[in-house]
C-alpha cells in the first residue's frame, strides 16, 4: 500500500482558490488517527509525485506547516486568490474542500487487520525453533535501514547479522506500523536460512485491534513472533512490577493481552505480547533468557544496527 501516492491523489483534487486540512485528508484516508502523518507526507515526499501541500491547513483555518516556510506557503495560496487574516485563512468555511473521490485505503487495510487477527494462534509450535531473529528499523525521510540479528537462545550469544534497506512507501500512522515495517523485514527474513521466532520491536497482541506487527509478520509467513515494546500502547496495567524478572499482565476488554516484564533493576519495564505461533508463558520465557539489559539482545543489537546503517548513510 503506497500511502504517500494516496495522500498524493487526494490532495491534487483540491481545487487552485481552495483549502483542506490534515484531517479531512487522513479522514479521505480512512482514519482521522492519520492527521499527523499526513502533515510528515507533506513534508518528506519526493519527485515524481506532485502534490499542493500549499493548500493543506490545519483545522479551524490555522495556517499549518510548509516545507519552504509559511511566507512561501502565504504566497503561492495569494496567487490563488486565499489569503490570510489575524494568522487563518480567510472565509475559512466558504473555501474548504472536503469532497474527495477515495477508496479509503486505511479502512481497507483495518479491515484486513481484523480479518488477519482471527487467524493468530497463541500456542507454541510442537518445537520452537532454537533461534531468534530479532528486527528493528530506522529511518531517514522516506528511507528505511533494517537489521536483523539472529541469536542462538541455547548459547545467549548472536551468530549473525542481516542487513536491508530500501525506500518506504507508508508513513508511520498508530495501529498500522505491519504496513510500514513488513517490506524491509521481509527483506531480512528472506536472508535467513535458519528457522527462528521473529522478535519485533513493537506488539504482537498487545494492540487495540489485536494485531501489531508481530503478529501480522507472524500469520504472513506462518512464522512463531514475539513483540517487545519500550512503551504500552494500549490496555490497563493494575500495577508495575518491582523485581527483575516480574511481570504484571496487561488487560483489554478483560482479556490478556500482554505482561509489563521488569529487565532491568535501573529501568522501566518493557511490554511484552505474543503475537503468532507461541504462547504467553514461551514469549516471556525467551525475552527473559534473552535480556541482558533493558531490551531483549536480539531487538537491542537490531537496533544499534540499524541506527548505525542510518548514521553511516549521512
Amino acid at each position: 500500500m503506497d500511502l504517500y501516492k494516496a495522500c498524493g491523489d487526494l490532495v491534487n483534487q483540491v481545487p487552485a482558490g481552495q483549502v483542506t486540512t490534515y484531517g479531512s485528508v487522513a479522514k479521505a484516508l480512512g482514519d482521522h488517527i492519520a492527521r499527523r502523518a499526513v502533515g510528515i507526507v507533506m513534508n518528506t515526499y519526493k519527485s515524481p509525485l506532485k502534490m499542493p501541500c500549499h493548500r493543506v491547513v490545519y483545522a479551524g483555518g490555522g495556517l499549518g506547516g510548509f516545507a519552504y516556510g509559511l511566507p512561501r506557503k502565504m504566497e503561492m495560496l495569494a496567487e490563488e486568490g486565499v489569503y490570510e487574516d489575524n494568522g487563518k485563512i480567510a472565509d475559512f468555511e466558504n473555501i474548504l474542500f472536503t469532497d474527495f473521490k477515495t477508496d479509503y485505503p486505511l479502512k481497507k487495510a483495518r479491515k484486513e487487520q481484523l480479518a488477519l487477527a482471527k487467524k493468530i494462534k497463541l500456542t507454541d509450535q510442537k518445537k520452537l525453533p532454537n533461534y531468534v531473529l530479532g528486527l528493528d528499523a530506522s529511518y531517514n525521510g522516506i528511507k528505511a535501514y533494517g537489521a536483523g540479528i539472529l541469536f542462538d537462545i541455547k548459547n545467549n550469544k548472536p551468530v549473525e547479522t542481516y542487513h536491508a534497506e530500501m525506500i518506504i512507501n507508508f508513513p508511520y500512522v498508530p495501529s498500522y506500523l505491519a504496513y510500514r515495517e513488513i517490506p524491509i523485514y521481509q527483506k531480512i527474513i528472506d536472508q535467513v536460512d535458519e528457522p527462528a521466532i521473529l522478535m519485533v520491536d513493537g506488539n504482537g497482541i498487545l494492540h487495540p485491534y489485536g494485531i501489531g506487527i508481530a503478529s501480522h509478520l507472524g500469520i504472513e509467513l506462518g512464522m512463531p513472533a514475539i513483540g517487545v515494546a519500550k512503551s504500552k500502547f494500549c490496555g490497563v496495567l493494575s500495577a508495575e512490577p518491582k523485581k527483575v524478572g516480574e511481570s504484571q499482565p496487561i488487560m483489554l476488554d478483560r482479556k490478556e493481552i500482554g505482561r509489563a516484564l521488569k529487565t532491568s533493576a535501573q529501568a522501566k519495564p518493557i511490554y511484552v505480547s505474543p503475537g503468532h505461533d507461541i504462547s504467553m508463558a514461551s514469549t516471556l520465557k525467551i525475552v527473559k533468557k534473552t535480556a541482558r539489559l533493558k531490551l531483549p539482545e536480539p531487538t537491542r543489537l537490531a537496533h544499534i544496527e540499524a541506527t548505525e546503517m542510518r548514521r553511516s548513510d549521512l
